[in-house]
């Protein structure tokens, strides 16, 4: 049993992602304050309600390339997010059970492991502030841009108005048409794409509103399904690192074990049991890294490969003639996007190789056989390294990380020649 304070500590630990996980309803909340099951219907309603309207929009552009590749990118990015987000929402059960595991392996650690795991916690707090961060900007540009625009239509839309109703039954036809394409350029926009046109008032400053907040809940929603993933690797990566050490403190089993005395006995069983629990826990983690694998493939792939090309949409519209200065953001938040999903598995691969070089370390040959069979396991299970997938068939590392990048630039290189 867990007691509350090592709960607390644990939950501070991961706060931010926790509450992430809990506003999107991924997590249920302890006071019950609000059902996750509304959470969840919200998050996914208001990422449906986007994906539909780009979906729209792409499907009536389709003559205007860059608007159609805006729109392609927006749906690419929406629907990746809305499939990992249903992911995570299908195993939300086994991310209930592994927070647990979580908790279980963070009440077992003395005040040193948990210093060593809190600096795993602090990377994965920095990762997912950063991508919060960085996605709060990208909603404040486009509202801004979206702000400046219709500052600039309105007096122009006042004014055409004023001269359409006083000539309107002077005009020639081909002359009313040019009035009426001029009046449909120069109408207020959204901040995003919607499948109805709305312009009269107050109607248009209520849906602008509730855009903003719908935009901000799908941001939230996605970076905390985008980052569990890492979350929990990094948590493995701390408590790796606590086995690591725990194996190299090991008392050195020399002449204690040469001199059968009381003390050498204690010495050895206190021995037995440090490594007994090493080899149990170590089994666990390999379980849980299972459990990892079984939760993320699914969104390590869309992720990984929704923004690989994505890169490559996007930069299109960077090296236009008027690019939209809240593309350099989506750029960070995509190569974010890349960088969460490849770099926590390459990390979660050096430290269980860390076990085994640990474990071959210790002068197991000295040790009575009470002492290495447990070590013997030990080395056995560490000699295959965790590697986590994305689909299970591209291992996820920096190396992958590099090549996603490298395959961007040609995509990107190939659509610009075409175009």
């Amino acid at each position: 049993m867990i007691d509350d304070n090592a709960k607390r500590e644990f939950e501070a630990a991961i706060g931010l992602n926790l509450a992430l996980l809990k506003f999107s309803g991924v997590v249920s909340y302890e006071k019950r304050l609000v059902n996750r099951n509304v959470l969840a219907g919200l998050a996914l309603f208001f990422l449906t309600i986007f994906s539909i309207s780009y979906v729209y929009e792409f499907a009536t552009n389709l003559n205007d390339v860059a608007s159609m590749l805006e729109s392609f990118s927006l749906i690419i990015q929406l629907v990746g997010g809305q499939t990992r987000f249903m992911t995570v929402l299908w195993f939300r059960d086994s991310c209930h059970a592994m927070l647990n595991v979580c908790e279980y392996f963070w009440s077992t650690l003395n005040s040193y492991e948990k210093q060593i795991v809190r600096s795993y916690t602090n990377k994965a707090r920095l990762l997912t502030s950063f991508y919060v961060a960085i996605c709060v900007l990208t909603i404040i540009l486009v509202l801004l841009s979206t702000l400046m625009s219709n500052l600039i239509v309105g007096p122009k839309l006042n004014l055409e108005n004023v001269t359409a109703r006083e000539n309107a039954s002077s005009l020639a036809p081909s002359e009313a048409n040019r009035a009426s394409l001029n009046a449909t350029e120069n109408k207020r926009h959204l901040p995003y794409a919607f499948f109805i046109d709305v312009q009269e008032t107050p109607w248009y400053e209520l849906l602008y509103v509730l855009q903003i907040t719908f935009m901000t809940n799908v941001g939230f929603t996605c970076v905390g399904a985008d980052t569990i993933g890492p979350l929990f690797i990094l948590i493995t990566c701390g408590y790796f690192d606590t086995i690591r050490s725990r194996i190299e403190n090991l008392l050195e089993p020399s002449s204690s074990i040469a001199v059968e005395t009381d003390r050498a006995e204690s010495s050895r069983n206190v021995d037995t049991k440090k490594l007994r629990t090493c080899v149990i826990h170590h089994q666990l983690l390999l379980k849980f890294c299972k459990d990892i694998q079984q939760l993320m493939s699914l969104v390590f792939l869309t992720q990984l490969f929704g923004s690989t090309y994505n890169i490559s949409l996007v930069g299109l519209e960077l090296v236009s003639d008027n690019p939209d200065k809240s593309k350099f953001t989506v750029v960070v938040i995509i190569i974010v996007q890349l960088f969460i999903c490849n770099w926590p598995p390459d990390l979660l691969l050096s430290k269980s190789e860390a076990i085994s070089h640990a474990a071959y370390s210790i002068p197991w040959y000295q040790y009575p056989c009470s002492l290495r069979n447990p070590t013997s396991l030990l080395m056995i299970r560490s000699q295959r390294p965790v590697r986590l997938t994305a689909g299970k068939f591209v291992a996820l590392s920096l190396e992958t990380f590099a090549s996603m990048i490298s395959t961007a630039a040609s995509f990107f290189t190939m659509i610009r020649s075409v175009n």
